[in-house]
């Protein structure tokens, strides 16, 4: 007998078929006790297994006066076990369109209070994302963290805003470990969002309306499944989340993303004690770090090297007379620098 095989155990052919056919396919000809004699096993055995091997016109049964077994030709046995597959496979995709029909008509249903809608794949997710964004009227509520279905830049989100609709964003610190995030959201800001951070959020989702959410179903990525939920008690516990997650969040200050010197020459008054080198740059770091950014985050927020961002801090450490960043972020709020 040759070596176990399995690889047609993908068209229904036990591992154990797979062998007896591949001593047929060896020795045409082959009798049961020849058979049986390679393999060890009883002859029952052996003899059911031709049977169903004979049903999937894989061997056939020679005449004579001590029967005797040969394989058919392979590549057309295998490939009509194929096409037999491929059919079973098409009868159910189309019972899953009925089931996910069936699905949707009781999504739908009035009484059931709301609709609970399955997106299967980053894709259909992202849709949705951006289709709610387009049929936003009043407010965009977000809840922003990685991993992402779409690129960090939201090209539908300025418009909005100059039409009056209201987005507030709680982001996480990773939410800015890629370079550019912080301008990006300055420009924003600068546009009308409202933004908040927090150190961690439970998951990520876009709330319109407060009638329609959008939010993946698990937080590894990739985003696989993700749901669409409509009207429902759900929607409004969603909101209530928000909005206590939004009050313990802390502001992000627009001066953060202004240039050096434009907070002065916007007419922000300097606190008195606070140290001459302490500039718009400097502001812009311990808010960083307030925000909960790790060095290396923060130094491609701010173009530099993680060893000359550290020099830069311990420089304002000193500057702030503190010892740790836990002090200085103290002083900082002190003194109204973030």
């Amino acid at each position: 007998m040759l070596d176990d095989g399995r690889a047609l155990e993908v068209v229904g052919i036990s591992a154990f078929d797979e062998r007896v056919y591949r001593g047929v396919l060896a020795c045409p000809g082959i009798t049961v006790q020849e058979l049986v004699m390679r393999s060890g096993e009883s002859p029952g055995r052996v003899q059911s297994s031709l049977t169903r091997l004979r049903a999937r016109g894989l061997v056939s049964r020679l005449w004579g006066r001590s029967p005797r077994w040969t394989a058919t030709n392979p590549g057309t046995a295998i490939r009509s076990l194929v096409r037999g597959l491929q059919s079973e496979l098409d009868r159910l995709t189309d019972t899953a369109d009925e089931l996910e029909a069936a699905f949707r008509t009781v999504g739908q249903n009035p009484e059931e209070g709301g609709q609970f809608e399955v997106l299967a794949g980053p894709e259909e997710q992202a849709r949705w994302y951006v289709r709610l964004q387009q049929e936003a009227k009043e407010e965009v509520l977000t809840f922003d963290r990685p991993p992402y279905v779409l690129d960090y830049h939201n090209p539908l989100q300025t418009g909005l805003l100059n039409k009056g609709v209201r987005y507030r964003t709680i982001y996480t610190p990773e939410a800015f470990d890629h370079a550019g995030a912080f301008d990006e959201v300055g420009n924003l800001i600068k546009a009308g969002e409202e933004a908040r951070i927090l150190p961690r959020l439970p998951f990520k989702m876009a709330l319109v309306d407060r009638r329609r959410a959008v939010m993946p179903l698990h937080m590894d990525p990739p985003l696989t499944r993700g749901v669409l939920i409509r009207g429902s008690t759900m929607v409004v516990a969603l909101v209530e989340l928000f909005e206590r997650l939004w009050r313990e969040a802390l502001p992000v200050r627009p001066g953060l993303w202004q240039e050096p010197g434009a907070l002065e020459t916007a007419g922000e008054e300097r606190d008195a004690s606070e140290p001459s080198s302490v500039g718009t740059e400097d502001r812009r770091l311990l808010a960083l770090l307030a925000a909960g950014l790790k060095d290396d985050a923060i130094a491609r927020q701010l173009g530099t090297s993680p060893r000359s961002l550290r020099r830069r801090l311990r420089h304002l450490l000193d500057e702030l007379n503190a010892e740790t960043r836990f002090q200085a972020g103290a002083q900082a709020n002190r003194r109204g620098l973030v």
